[in-house]
């Protein structure tokens, strides 16, 4: 912005007086606002970097009552300023809090109309991404949608989103980097809402929720087999469109995508819509055909790495492959014994995976699986993180990690493919993230994939290069775990196919040194020699003695 514009925002600014604040945090500042005695108004400040013109812009096409009216827009030096009408009410935390859950009637009509915005977001291919109870005003005219800081269009080919955000409890699988969100992740919040006013427990409180979505004087059977299958984990599962969802609240029997409105540009991509979210990463042969098709798609694709900083201790502290010292307290020592000595619900060190990582191209490295270890949730999935080494002398691009389930008498319950960016010489790649199918195995194993020529990439200094500060386990509140810190860039190196963002792994040990957990978050790259905050949320985790954590470029 120029002086002139500049002074031009200010005055428009300065302009409307603030009544108060409403909200403040990373995502900007929410205040009442007034002007010239019209209003009140609720205006959005959000930083620069954060805003989602498009969205906003498109919101204004949106002819929908539920959903925030925009007066204005404007910007100024370092934010992007939205002006939208002011609904009076009380949104539904505050409800739920004060008067108890909701009769089945109300709750269905209230989430019918929740329906109503919704399906006009995903009409213009706006996916809202944060359907939670602060998230909707009750007012005399029924209930409103509001606060689009996190909305997003859908992306046309993108395996995930690039940020991973939404309400704990409410937001759906996929936004914690299983797959790109669509229209699906919102009939899933939609369906948390459900069962948190049919319930007056808030799905963040696993445990409490689950048994009060069971109790049968509370949710009937027909309206539990609807929350249900709204909240399938696996998106194809879920209705598969905002109407989809509406028939079923009004009784129709079996509605799927047939008894849906116009298709969202999410329902038109079949490709994404039936992918198991599990098995997100699996495009090998994607990327296999492409390369062989296109002769520069070796820059297109390498997604470069570099080793993550420890983020714990471990017997007085330990040290990374950089030499840097880890930077975070211990966790708290473990009450028991470590579930990794208790099959079928936790699993230790995996044995190395020369076997399988056979490399075609002579005189290149072999991948090694240098530990590995898991443990499985109550519901049966398992949460794991493996360390992949490669101490060759050339770099190898888009590794993959081959991860397979068995029961009891050795035969396979799943089998799923985890690709990461790369494995730099010399160094040791973490990843941890989710993957079964709900039974929970006797045994996890894990092998590097394969790789080919193309694979192989004789540059020793092109992976970007980071350190965690102050990395800690902090409780949300819910009875669950997230664990927060700082990640710096020391180094930006050449992730020409990269995201732009850091991958932060979690890894959990328990006393005698073992992975018994791993999880995944994500955080934009700060520029070099800067440094970003991050979160990293974790599920079902076991007892552990110790945890750290790794970055690495995505």
């Amino acid at each position: 912005m120029n002086d002139e514009q500049v002074m031009h925002a200010m005055g428009i600014d300065d302009a409307y007086r603030v009544e108060r604040v409403l909200a403040q945090g990373a995502g900007g500042t929410t205040e009442l606002v007034t002007l010239e005695g019209s209003g009140p108004f609720v205006r959005k400040r959000i930083p620069s970097k954060l805003a989602r013109r498009g969205v906003w812009a498109t919101l204004v096409e949106c002819d929908c009552a539920r959903l925030p009216h925009v007066e204005a827009t404007y910007e100024m030096p370092d934010e992007f300023v939205v002006v939208c009408d002011y609904v009076p009410g009380e949104n539904l935390e505050q409800l739920v809090s004060s008067h108890g859950r909701f009769a089945e009637k109300d709750a269905r009509q209230l989430v019918l109309q929740l329906c109503e915005a919704v399906g006009a977001l995903h009409e213009h291919g706006i996916v809202h991404r944060d359907i939670s109870p602060t998230n909707v005003i009750v007012a005399a005219d029924g209930a409103h949608l509001i606060d689009l800081g996190i909305a997003r269009f859908r992306v046309e080919g993108a395996t995930r989103d690039t940020t991973q955000l939404g309400t704990y409890g409410f937001a759906s699988p996929e936004q914690y980097g299983f797959a790109q969100t669509d229209a699906r992740s919102d009939v899933y919040s939609l369906g948390r809402m459900l069962g948190y006013l049919l319930t007056g427990v808030s799905p963040a409180e696993a445990e409490r929720y689950e048994a009060a979505l069971a109790d049968a004087t509370r949710v009937t059977p027909a309206m539990r087999e609807l929350v249900a299958r709204a909240t399938a984990m696996e998106p194809s599962a879920r209705y598969q469109t905002v109407a989809a969802l509406v028939a079923a609240l009004n009784g129709e029997k079996n509605p799927g995508p047939a008894a849906s409105a116009p298709e969202t540009p999410a329902a038109a991509e079949p490709d994404i819509q039936l992918r198991d979210y599990r098995r997100y990463l699996n495009p090998t042969k994607i990327l296999v055909a492409f390369m062989a098709l296109a002769a520069f798609a070796v820059a297109v694709v390498l997604i470069l790495f570099n080793e993550g900083i420890l983020g714990g201790e471990k017997n007085g502290g330990s040290v990374g492959d950089s030499g840097a010292p880890a930077a975070s307290e211990p966790a708290p020592t473990a009450d028991g014994a470590s579930t990794s000595d208790e099959p079928p619900t936790a699993g230790g060190t995996a044995p190395d995976g020369s076997a399988s990582g056979v490399a075609p191209v002579e005189g290149a490295p072999e991948l090694e699986i240098v530990e590995s270890g898991w443990s499985a949730d109550s519901q049966g999935y398992v949460h794991y993180a493996f360390g992949l080494r490669n101490d060759g002398e050339v770099q190898v691009n888009i590794p993959g990690v081959s991860i397979t389930g068995r029961d009891a008498e050795g035969r396979v319950l799943f089998s799923a493919e985890q690709l990461i960016g790369v494995a730099p010489v010399g160094k040791t790649m973490y990843f941890g993230s989710q993957v079964g199918n709900g039974t929970a195995p006797q045994t996890v194993e894990f092998s590097p994939l394969s790789f080919e020529e193309y694979q192989v990439d004789t540059s020793k200094d092109t992976s970007s290069s980071f350190s965690v500060i102050d990395a800690r386990p902090v409780s949300d509140g819910a009875g669950s775990t997230k664990f927060v810190g700082e990640v710096t860039t020391e180094h930006v190196g050449d992730e020409r196919g990269g995201m732009g963002d850091v991958a932060l792994t979690v890894v959990l040990r328990n006393e005698s040194g073992d992975i018994v957990y791993g999880d995944t978050g994500y955080a934009r790259m700060p520029a070099e020699g800067e440094s970003a905050a991050f979160e990293i949320y974790t599920y079902g985790i076991p007892d552990y003695a110790t945890y750290e954590v790794h970055a690495q470029a995505w």
